[in-house]
């Protein structure tokens, strides 16, 4: 085993790794070396230029889309305790305590989209399996539940409050996928970004 893979088993130096590599290796954003290292020991899947996975607070398996933010101290919960047996207390499932040799229960899998901003101090619960694209779940909210595209979200537990655009805005961005398109590409387009319909209009003349 590599040096840089035993210092990041470690929580207290993993710190350090995602250090170095935010000043080095091109960043948090960009570092596929990173990005490896938390799919391979911490079950994060994060794609490019997302942000705020390396927070020890979000527990795999998580796959993340590209440009998505997510805030300071957002958690994520992959199990529960159980809540249909006699006790919720963890020496029923938690080796630590004895009981048993190993935690058997099943581990949810999160699927994040791409272009999906969660807000800080968001308590994400096993119950939610999907935040759809574009989605934006307000800081402070309790997720119970999957999210789809482009909605917004806030409050505990977590509802609905209103879709970002209208569903025909919505429908074009979701088939025209900008997040999938070169990053030289989308700095040049910049400026379309205020207006995702012509954003749209942009793209499709592109691939004409």
């Amino acid at each position: 085993m590599r040096i840089i893979d035993k210092l990041f088993l470690l929580k207290y130096t993993r710190k350090l790794v995602v250090w170095y590599y935010s000043k080095n290796k091109g960043g948090v954003y960009k570092s596929i070396k990173l990005r490896s290292l938390y799919k391979k020991y911490r079950g994060i899947d994060a794609d490019f230029l997302s942000y705020g996975w390396t927070s020890d607070l979000i527990d795999g398996p998580v796959t993340i889309g590209k440009y998505t933010s997510i805030g300071k101290n957002v958690r994520r919960f992959d199990v529960n305790h159980y809540t249909t047996y006699a006790t919720t207390h963890p020496c029923i499932f938690n080796p630590l305590f004895g009981w048993v040799d190993k935690d058997e229960r099943l581990k949810s899998h999160l699927d994040i989209g791409n272009d999906v901003w969660i807000g800080e101090n968001v308590l994400i619960l096993p119950s939610c399996h999907k935040i759809g694209n574009g989605a934006i779940i307000a800081a402070g909210s309790v997720l119970t539940k999957d999210v789809p595209s482009y909605e917004i979200w806030g409050g505990g537990a977590a509802h609905f409050i209103k879709k970002r655009f209208s569903d025909d805005t919505i429908k074009k961005l979701e088939h025209i996928q900008w997040w999938n398109y070169p990053e030289a590409e989308l700095k040049e387009l910049k400026d379309f970004f205020c207006n995702p319909d012509e954003l749209v209009r942009v793209l499709e003349s592109k691939n004409q």
